[in-house]
């Protein structure tokens, strides 16, 4: 078998010259989608695991014939196998591997949802349309998977390509899935773990200033979400926690608003009974501008069950539809960018809002410590690392103070 990169409207193609059923040789045309231009290396790359993948067919169909005349099969050169029993499609894995984890019971559901929706949207698409079986997943086909995934796949945004913590989630549920093929004694090595992924980029955090943040709640008083926001910013919430309130988390004799339950969303919304870490449990005091917000969500929801009666959804959260459904955590992502762009603000995650209270907080001359214990961080690094760098202000007045 030979084979060889050529050049056809502006893009690569692999030619594979192989023998066909009555021993006559013929070349097959396999399209890379790729430009001519800058992606010579990578054609060349592509007709080796081309040719790689041919031979490792060629093998199985003449061992497949063996087995077939009755001689016992043999285990390939380089195959990742520990028997001789029949080849394993790489996809029965992955769903065998997910059906585990959910029997077994040992991950919480939302852990549970995100690994299949990895699985789904990003690793079996690939993997069943190749074919692959699992003896076949060397490092170099992980690689190119890799490779791929990072430039094509962004489901969202096809223009741009998929983060490096995208990639190193992927690439952990792929490590699990492979791990458990060892487990099994389906194979004996594990070629993921050799997989080189781009380095994440440090996220620099994006925040409104008091001002920007006093014109923010101004600007956005008559929108539905504006008391939602408003107690994120002064309570510097995830948005898992603020939508997470229930009326049992609000002690208006104590005034008090304890951070007790979180809601998250895969493929459905998950609510829990806990929080992220035992210091994300704290408890806050209820000034009285927050105690007007949320007795007002109080009347909101005695008037929606008046409204919609025996349709009204019953449930305990604070923040939610007037028929009483809790409001979807990917809704408030979105509809928090549609009001920021509707009203001109500058464009923030909501996320960001728990960043600009800790700047808020930073401003008003409280330490890390502080900003630490208000916004429930386990460990005052993770404080640190990710806002040290938002006290300009404070950075200014020591270079002034300093000056010779």
């Amino acid at each position: 078998m030979t084979g060889g990169i050529y050049e056809k409207k502006g893009k690569y193609y692999i030619v594979i010259t192989t023998k066909d059923e009555n021993g006559k040789w013929k070349n097959k045309w396999i399209p890379t989608g790729l430009d001519v231009k800058n992606n010579k290396r990578k054609a060349e790359s592509m007709l080796k695991e081309t040719l790689k993948q041919y031979s490792i067919t060629e093998k199985k169909e003449k061992s497949t014939s063996e087995d077939e005349s009755g001689n016992a099969s043999k285990v390939l050169p380089g195959d990742n196998k520990l028997s001789n029993s029949k080849l394993t499609p790489f996809a029965d894995v992955i769903n065998d591997w997910l059906l585990s984890i959910r029997t077994e019971g040992n991950i919480e559901k939302n852990t549970f949802q995100f690994y299949d929706s990895l699985c789904k949207n990003h690793i079996l698409p690939y993997f069943t349309q190749k074919q692959y079986y699992i003896e076949e997943i060397t490092t170099e086909v992980l690689q190119r998977f890799f490779d791929e995934e990072e430039s094509n796949g962004n489901r969202h945004d096809s223009s741009k390509p998929l983060s490096a913590s995208s990639l190193k989630h992927i690439k952990i549920a792929l490590n699990q899935t492979i791990k458990y093929a060892i487990k099994k004694r389906i194979i004996n090595y594990n070629p993921c773990q050799f997989v080189k992924l781009p380095k994440k980029e440090k996220t620099i955090p994006r925040f409104y200033n008091e001002t920007q943040l006093r014109n923010l709640f101004e600007t956005i008083k008559g929108e539905d979400i504006y008391p939602l926001v408003y107690v994120t910013v002064m309570y510097g919430l995830r948005r898992s926690e603020v939508l997470g309130l229930k009326w049992d988390s609000v002690d208006f004799e104590n005034k008090t608003v304890t951070i007790k339950h979180t809601v998250v969303r895969f493929s459905e919304v998950i609510e829990k009974d806990s929080t992220k870490t035992k210091s994300s449990y704290r408890t806050y005091p209820l000034p009285p501008e927050i105690e007007i917000l949320f007795k007002r969500q109080k009347e909101r929801e005695r008037k929606g069950m008046s409204i919609f009666g025996e349709e009204y959804q019953q449930n305990d959260y604070i923040f939610k539809w007037d028929y009483g459904k809790p409001y979807a955590p990917d809704f408030i992502t979105r509809r928090f960018q549609k009001i920021l762009i509707k009203n001109k603000l500058p464009v923030i995650r909501f996320h960001d809002l728990r960043h600009s209270c800790a700047s808020l907080l930073l401003s008003k001359g409280f330490t890390l410590k502080d900003i630490q214990e208000w916004l429930g961080h386990s460990d005052i690094e993770i404080t640190a690392n990710i806002y040290t760098h938002l006290d300009q202000a404070r950075k200014k007045s020591i270079m002034s103070s300093i000056g010779i």
